[in-house]
């Protein structure tokens, strides 16, 4: 399935991961897509005990889904690099499976 976040011009394909409970993608990706963002200091802690830093949240993330639809969500936005990834509150409330 192929969903793109961001802007037209500057569009980042994302990782479905159904069983995540976050949005979430990278500063460059959110940088890339011009997104507007708050300041936030979280820890998270994934699968095999990996962790990473949630550094800030944009409330309205641009995602075009393969419908041609174009929706807003909110995304959690991480200090590295990580996959990004549209998660399980994404999928229920935007794709029939």
């Amino acid at each position: 399935m192929q969903v793109f976040v961001g802007k037209e011009e500057n569009p980042s394909m994302e990782l479905v991961f159904t069983v995540s409970e976050l949005n979430i993608i990278t500063g460059d990706a959110a940088i890339k897509a011009s997104l507007a963002n708050r300041k936030l200091d979280m820890n998270l802690k994934g699968i095999r005990g990996y962790t990473t830093s949630l550094i800030r949240l944009a409330e309205f993330t641009q995602v075009l889904l393969p419908s041609g639809e174009e929706k807003g969500i909110p995304s959690f936005i991480v200090k590295g690099e990580v996959h990004k990834v549209l998660g399980r509150p994404f999928l229920e409330d935007n794709i029939r499976l």
